[in-house]
């Protein structure tokens, strides 16, 4: 019989894994490939996600590795913008390549007018090349050579068939510009094929997510047929089972902590790895909260006080006077909010810098 283990042992672990049971010293390159990539589609959410996990994390860092190009950022898992490094970025990109076609295929397909498709994307692939350019720039563009179909259709069949990245100045710490578009050929080095097999992509999410399901797996990627590679990968990997019954995976010498390690307060950003990484989020959930998980529903960055998502924060700044509000969704304790306070008026001083005052209000909770 399989070890059932509870949600607060798979919270536990997956902290550990995320490096947010306590700060890492890896490097960010390291951490952003350890990872598999962070979501990205917010231009601060990498900033913040690395802050929460490193020591010693600055701003700077992180927007020299885009600058250089170390560290690109593509549309890759779900359909989604990922900062990665080239070798995932490539790797992974190909791997999602006939999920973008569908998700093409669903929802711009039927706005695309009677524009044939290989025109199209010979245009755009030439004016790209020509210079970067916004999405929506681009699509302008388009639609003067092909007013019959949607501009957005046009861009996304693109975006669907080639990876596009989007470059500085725009997409690094303070840049509100809109994103600026290029192809990959016109920003990185050769080679454009750099494989990386389903069984490592497993054994790597297993290692950074895990234990977790092959359900698990497919929300967070998109990729299909994955349960055979975890039926190939089975002799090698423990296996667990979960309260509800589900069947977990998992690297054998992967760390799972004690249910009652000690879980510090982290600030997280609104799309945030560690939550978007299952199909099934009761891990970071307290019991009855389950729209906590939904990012339809819940569309305030979240609060981690001892390992579940437990607060909201919101950030006001104006004339040098910087605020956090942390918004409780549930009764916390008096240590709990001390420990919110502590921790928020370092992530503050962290998000706004140029600040003169800094202010952290733990709001009552409402009856």
């Amino acid at each position: 019989m399989t070890q059932t283990l509870t949600d607060r042992h798979l919270n536990r672990a997956t902290l550990a894994r995320q490096l947010l049971l306590e700060r890492s010293d890896l490097s960010i390159t390291d951490t952003i490939a350890w990872l598999l990539g962070m979501q990205a589609q917010q231009t601060h959410d990498p900033y913040i996600g690395l802050w929460s996990r490193l020591n010693g994390f600055s701003h700077e860092a992180l927007t020299a590795l885009i600058v250089d190009r170390t560290l690109a950022r593509a549309t890759t898992m779900r359909g989604t913008l990922h900062l990665h490094t080239i070798d995932d970025l490539i790797g992974i990109r190909a791997e999602m390549q006939p999920f973008l076609r569908s998700v093409w295929l669903s929802n711009f397909k039927k706005r695309f007018g009677g524009n044939d498709e290989a025109a199209v994307l010979e245009l755009a692939r030439k004016l790209l090349d020509a210079e970067p350019m916004t999405a929506g720039q681009l699509g302008k563009r388009l639609a003067e050579r092909f007013p019959e179909g949607e501009p957005l259709a046009m861009t996304m069949l693109l975006q669907s068939t080639d990876t596009l990245i989007q470059i500085p100045p725009t997409r690094i710490w303070g840049s509100g510009h809109s994103p600026v578009i290029t192809r990959i050929g016109n920003w990185l080095p050769a080679p454009y094929e750099r494989p990386i097999a389903r069984e490592t992509l497993v054994r790597r999410y297993l290692a950074a997510y895990g234990p977790a399901s092959v359900a698990d797996m497919q929300s967070w990627s998109r990729l299909t047929r994955l349960g055979e590679v975890f039926e190939a990968l089975r002799p090698e990997l423990a296996t667990f089972t979960a309260p509800d019954g589900r069947e977990l995976f998992d690297l054998p010498d992967a760390p799972r902590p004690d249910a009652d390690t000690p879980a510090p307060v982290r600030f997280l950003p609104l799309y945030e790895n560690a939550m978007l990484g299952y199909d099934n989020r009761r891990r970071f959930l307290v019991e009855g909260d389950e729209l906590r998980g939904d990012f339809v529903n819940n569309v305030k960055p979240g609060v981690l006080v001892d390992g579940l998502m437990s607060a909201g924060w919101g950030i006001d700044s104006k004339k040098g006077a910087a605020v956090l509000t942390v918004t409780p969704y549930h009764q916390l304790r008096k240590a709990d909010v001390a420990e919110i306070e502590r921790e928020g008026l370092r992530f503050l001083r962290f998000m706004e810098e140029k600040a003169e005052t800094f202010d952290v209000r733990v709001l009552e909770l409402a009856d």
